[in-house]
């Protein structure tokens, strides 16, 4: 009896740590892991004889916040706008907004795929303006520095590479503390943002009249880290709901804000927040024109990555990106001394938020 005892024992210390091995081993981040294949899948690409092979698309990407009123009201209009129930999940949401057909010009969805579609019927809206190469760079980690590797003959934003589809995904985190703290959005931040930042900082450099060994002299080299470092740092500073724009396989920029409607406020909740009531009209024709602003943009590459320029807030760019009861990102309950949340573009700091720090 004593050894099955032992034995018994002796197996299940073995299972547990072969389940422990399991558990530690699977590092998979199934957030960052769809993000990165959404976007990488914008990317366009040649053939053996230099000729597009497949177009270059559009992905908006959401990030939100689970106890944030503007990020609920943004899902709530989503699934108003595809005829959904409330109680649908996010993914089913942006999936019907996807299938949508782009001739359905009254609705959110239709309006949305022809923001996409525009771009294959007038080239002056698709080409960008100086015709940006695809940039190749490498990280060398000891020295953590991106070097310049190589650039090809894809004029990676050109009209016969923009392709007219566009997509709408996205996340949310648990708390808007998250934001880029989170294990996924902060993959997303290091993994994909940064090295297209490298790309895009160094695709620019002989665009703007800076043309140097770029891989040779050291100094300048370091100078493009600083800048690198210093972009990166100034996405942090970037408010929810979020709205990451990815063209043609680089991070353009992103939108940041979104009303608060009263249909999802909840008891406890700020009742300084959560003022308006949900209309068609927010995604329609707010969001519409604000993203579409950006996406047709011929410059946009070259305006956000010309040097000296750190800001990836692109409300000021975006038509019609005007949201009066935005809650500025911050927690349902959180008390405010000042009012609603500050109009889109504007400066915050007349607006005063306390956060609720037992959320963190």
């Amino acid at each position: 009896m004593k050894k099955l005892i032992a034995l018994l024992g002796a197996f299940t210390l073995t299972a547990s740590s072969a389940s422990l091995v399991v558990a530690c081993g699977n590092t998979a981040i199934p957030a960052y892991d769809n993000f990165a294949k959404l976007a990488n899948a914008t990317k366009p690409t040649l053939n053996d004889e230099g000729s597009i092979e497949q177009k270059g698309s559009t992905l908006v990407y959401y990030i939100g916040a689970q106890d944030n009123l503007s990020s609920l009201s943004f899902e709530y209009a989503l699934k108003e706008s595809v005829n959904l129930e409330q109680s649908a999940s996010l993914d089913e949401a942006f999936d019907k907004l996807n299938e949508s057909n782009a001739s359905s010009t009254n609705t959110f969805g239709g309006k949305f795929k022809g923001i996409g579609e525009a771009l294959g019927t007038n080239n002056t809206n698709g080409t960008d303006a100086l015709n940006l190469v695809e940039t190749n760079v490498t990280y060398n980690k000891k020295k953590d520095l991106w070097y310049f590797e190589n650039q090809t003959e894809l004029n990676t934003f050109s009209y016969t590479a923009t392709g007219t589809k566009i997509e709408l995904h996205g996340t949310t985190v648990d708390t808007v503390g998250d934001l880029w703290t989170d294990k996924a959005t902060k993959k997303i931040l290091n993994d994909w943002i940064k090295p297209s930042i490298a790309r895009m900082v160094y695709a620019n450099i002989d665009k703007h009249n800076q043309s140097w060994d770029k891989t040779k002299d050291k100094a300048e080299i370091k100078k493009v880290n600083e800048e690198i470092n210093s972009r990166v740092d100034a996405i942090k500073n970037s408010k929810g709901p979020l709205f990451l724009i990815i063209r043609n396989g680089e991070f353009v920029g992103y939108l940041e804000g979104f009303e608060a409607y009263q249909q999802v406020r909840k008891d406890g909740d700020n009742p300084d927040l959560g003022e308006s009531n949900y209309q068609q009209n927010d995604l329609i024709n707010n969001f519409i024109n604000g993203v579409q602003t950006i996406v047709h943009s011929k410059d946009i590459m070259t305006e956000t990555y010309k040097s000296g320029n750190t800001n990836y807030n692109l409300n000021s760019r975006a038509s019609q990106w005007n949201w009066k009861h935005w809650d500025n990102w911050v927690i349902r309950d959180s008390k405010s001394s000042s009012g609603s949340g500050s109009e889109s573009g504007s400066e915050s700091g007349s607006e005063s938020y306390s956060y609720n720090l037992n959320k963190y």
